[in-house]
């Protein structure tokens, strides 16, 4: 069995955030032209997900949010999430969205100010209005399914207060 390494694991983790990071092009190129229901959000999808790529490399996201930031990240690159794109086109991004809010939401609560999120961002909208719009149209934009997205992501094992397994 190969020995671990802590270089070694660096490595790959650069290279899968590399990867990452490149998804946000394919998003963008999947969104273009999309004028349906909720287009403004639909379209701030790539900074959303961006922001949370972002975060991952920011020394100041208290360390116990990073969870609950890959989750975000893993759940927008899913196809088959709780309301996947294959089957609703570009307004199948609408649960990725809501996510990115609730997660930015829980940042900036535990880091206890709204800096690291202003500081990450590169959207066309000011991000703290989008994030609190975002939340406060929960029902309109994903109705009865924050549950199923909580279930989807493991959200109450990311949870768990700090120094618990």
């Amino acid at each position: 069995m190969p020995e671990f390494s802590h270089a070694g694991a660096l490595r790959l983790w650069r290279e899968v955030v590399s990867e990452m990071k490149r998804f946000d092009a394919l998003l963008e190129n999947d969104i273009s032209g999309y004028n349906g229901e909720f287009s403004e959000m639909v379209h701030q999808a790539p900074a959303l997900y961006r922001l949370m790529t972002r975060l991952l490399d920011d020394r100041s996201l208290p360390s116990h949010m990073s969870p609950l930031v890959i989750a975000a990240i893993a759940y927008f690159i899913l196809p088959m999430d709780v309301i996947p794109e294959e089957k609703f086109g570009p307004q199948g991004y609408i649960d990725d969205i809501y996510l990115c809010a609730f997660v930015a939401d829980q940042v900036t609560r535990e880091s206890g100010s709204e800096e690291i999120i202003t500081r990450n961002w590169d959207g066309t909208a000011p991000v703290m209005p989008l994030i609190n719009e975002i939340l406060d149209r929960e029902m309109e934009l994903i109705g009865d399914k924050k549950e199923r997205i909580m279930e989807y992501i493991g959200y109450e094992q990311l949870e768990a207060p700090q120094g618990s397994a």
